[in-house]
């Protein structure tokens, strides 16, 4: 019976987890972080206003997964739909925390607000690139194919890092 990687274990953990929610989290925080901390030095009310924003985005997957079932005939009410859809979209949520955690870890160590934040953006185009080689290797993808998709995942994370430049 072979074993399996370590690669295959996380790229299957990720695929269960809800990868679709994980990414927006990532990617919807590390914006937030980029624009907050641009016009804002107090780490506090950096990371505050992050989380609010990440809680009203996963908010926002919750309604639309709770109405859109609707449409897929489901006729339960609306708030055994809602608990269900809280549950399943929590993906968002998990996928902000590395960006916050690593924030404030830089934080803490001594870096400015800036620079904090400028840690957590890079952070998160490495998480970023890392979900796009679990994808690529779970597809079963090698060589240009898996770089092509490295590549492909980590372009909205340089996009946020330019856009963090731009605001400075």
């Amino acid at each position: 019976m072979p074993t399996s990687t370590i690669r295959t274990r996380a790229a299957h953990w990720v695929a269960g987890a809800d990868p679709s929610g994980l990414l927006y989290g990532a990617i919807v925080t590390a914006a937030v972080l980029a624009a907050v901390s641009a016009h804002d030095d107090d780490s506090k009310r950096v990371v505050l206003t992050t989380a609010v924003f990440l809680i009203v985005y996963w908010m926002a997957h919750v309604y639309i997964a709770t109405l859109s079932t609707q449409f897929e005939g489901d006729t339960r009410a609306f708030l055994p739909r809602l608990l269900v859809a809280s549950r399943h979209e929590t993906g968002v949520l998990k996928g902000g925390v590395p960006a916050l955690v690593i924030y404030l870890v830089a934080y803490v160590l001594g870096r400015d607000v800036s620079d904090a934040a400028a840690v957590a953006v890079y952070s998160s185009v490495v998480l970023l690139m890392v979900f796009g080689y679990l994808g690529a290797h779970r597809a079963g993808l090698r060589g240009r194919a898996m770089a092509g998709e490295v590549a492909g995942a980590a372009c909205f994370g340089v996009l946020i890092v330019i856009g963090k430049s731009l605001l400075h």
